[in-house]
């Protein structure tokens, strides 16, 4: 599946969960986020390595994790100024969007990450050998937001 960090008509599973999401927080009076190129590749690596790791997690099913995320969180404050952080992961059979996005609804430190005061967004999907969809939504805001070690903005580190 291919991944893209165009801010133009994306195709691609990650700018279909993108229009979900925003949709969503539209729904909640929130605002669009825009895509970040720097938390989009974050994204799309920690995606490749929970696929190259896929079985050996207990949290919330065997594919997931939030592993590494301070590591992110750290990476993003320094590399792209991000003032603050947050994280959804998901795994599904269904190569569905909007079914992603359901189940970060559905978890109540996800679908708080989703209706935060964010800016922008970076966004990952991978599929396993065996077929399922793994997706990596890093939230963040831009430099004179919200302090990184708030921590509200760790919700999906729980």
């Amino acid at each position: 599946m291919p991944v893209s960090s165009t801010l133009g008509n994306d195709s691609s599973l990650s700018g279909q969960v993108l229009r979900e999401v925003n949709s969503y927080r539209a729904s909640k009076g929130k605002s669009a986020l825009t895509r970040h190129t720097g938390l989009d590749r974050l994204a799309q690596q920690h995606c490749d390595y929970l696929v190259k790791t896929r079985g050996s997690y207990g949290l919330h099913g065997s594919n997931v994790s939030h592993m590494g995320f301070e590591g992110r969180a750290t990476l993003a404050r320094h590399k792209y100024s991000i003032s603050s952080i947050g994280e959804n992961v998901a795994s599904s059979t269904t190569k569905s969007a909007n079914h992603l996005v359901n189940l970060w609804i559905g978890s109540k430190g996800h679908e708080h990450n989703m209706r935060g005061d964010w800016t922008c967004t970076g966004i990952g999907t991978a599929v396993t050998p065996e077929g399922s969809v793994i997706s990596t939504q890093i939230f963040g805001t831009n430099p004179g937001g919200a302090d990184l070690d708030h921590p509200s903005y760790f919700n999906g580190f729980r």
